[in-house]
């Protein structure tokens, strides 16, 4: 089966969603003959591959085919000098270049991976196809409070042209909340491609302090760490904590933080930096979106590093605590509760507690089978009708 998968910009530098699929395109394309179509909104394009692990990937603007695009839609020269392209446009492209691919390939099926604009709604105007759409995180207009008329019906009709949508609980929960119920029939429930064992070890000398680490990013308008740098205030000599991600390097400038602790902040990382910092942390600090349905992908790469892990959430329904509640070595903290003093005293006993525990490998892989990248792909396949 010749398949044709769309997914978010993945070069030079890879989007979150790619890295986080990298094993189930890998599985994926053990089974289908897989092919990507992507977009990557810069003026250069010398460093763009022909291949992600061994996939042909098919770039709906390139150096060959710039010139052509420049005369039918003249706004994109006009978008290569800013960062991003609009909804409307990329969607013309993309369907631009998905219509010229079928010319020449025969595909019997396409599978979005992205947010529902525009990569999907382009998957859902191509015919004669099965349709696949894996729902990792929810649409904006859901999230965001910024749902009109025009979005909503123009969801509805990328939902409607699906055959089968794969998507989490807690998003199911949400598309129903909005109106979008109808479309229950197809929705099949998976979790996140990130339980999978790696070869990660600590490589860091026990220097006798508790090592706390955030990974990721802190959004100023969603994630804001600021109770949790409460907390840090007031923690004493034996902690060492950790901010590694975007913004982190920001963290001084934006909060006063007056602690007895050693404040480490390092800007994003490579990904592989990054897992190693997790295997060499005693205490992994996660923190939780002030948005509904919106899940930070770092809460299941910690659970899957079999580390304790202490979850700040801002809301009672915060998806993370779908997760972290099932989670051994999980400390879960609400930030509404005002008491700092109590709180973080219950955040250093756990701390003292728990470092140097690990959660057996066994139960992780038990526990969330439906989050590991093979148990997705086949239910891509199963909806397929290629397994």
């Amino acid at each position: 089966m010749k398949t044709l998968l769309f997914s978010g910009p993945i070069s030079p530098k890879p989007g979150n969603n790619v890295i986080l699929l990298h094993k189930l395109f890998h599985c994926l394309s053990q089974a289908t003959d897989l092919q990507f179509l992507s977009f990557f909104g810069q003026k250069t394009w010398a460093d763009l591959p022909d291949f992600y692990d061994d996939i042909p990937i098919h770039w709906c603007i390139d150096k060959r085919k710039d010139f052509r695009r420049k005369a039918l839609y003249p706004l994109v020269s006009v978008l290569n000098d800013r960062k991003g392209f609009s909804d409307a446009l990329t969607s013309r492209l993309l369907l631009d270049e998905a219509k010229a691919m079928q010319k020449e390939t025969s595909f019997s099926a396409v599978i979005s991976t992205m947010e529902p604009f525009p990569a999907a709604d382009v998957a859902s105007k191509l015919k004669h196809v099965k349709k696949v759409l894996y729902l990792m995180d929810p649409p904006a207009c859901i999230y965001s409070g910024k749902a009109t008329p025009y979005r909503d019906r123009r969801l509805k009709k990328i939902l409607a042209a699906q055959d089968v949508i794969l998507t989490t609980p807690f998003i199911q929960q949400a598309l129903k909340e909005h109106g979008f119920k109808t479309f229950d029939q197809k929705i099949v429930l998976v979790g996140f491609p990130l339980i999978e064992k790696n070869n990660y070890i600590t490589l860091r000398q026990d220097d006798g302090r508790i090592h706390l680490l955030f990974c990721g990013w802190l959004y100023s308008d969603i994630r804001s760490p600021k109770y949790f740098l409460d907390i840090v205030s007031r923690l004493d000599e034996r902690f060492v904590v950790t901010f590694m991600g975007r913004e982190c390097t920001q963290l001084r400038k934006r909060f006063s933080v007056d602690t007895k602790a050693e404040l480490i902040t390092l800007p994003q990382q490579p990904y592989e930096t990054a897992l190693q910092a997790m295997a060499d942390a005693d205490i992994l600090i996660n923190i939780g979106n002030s948005v509904p349905v919106h899940m930070p992908s770092k809460t299941l790469e910690y659970i899957n590093t079999g580390k304790p892990i202490v979850n700040f959430y801002k809301m009672d329904d915060c998806p993370t605590l779908y997760y972290t509640k099932r989670y051994p070595l999980c400390l879960n903290l609400a930030e509404k509760d005002p008491d700092l003093d109590a709180v973080a005293a219950r955040f250093t006993e756990f701390c003292a507690q728990n470092k140097g525990k690990t959660v057996d490998r066994a139960f992780i892989e038990q526990e969330y089978a439906d989050c590991t990248p093979k148990y997705i792909a086949d239910q891509i396949l199963q909806s397929l009708g290629s397994k």
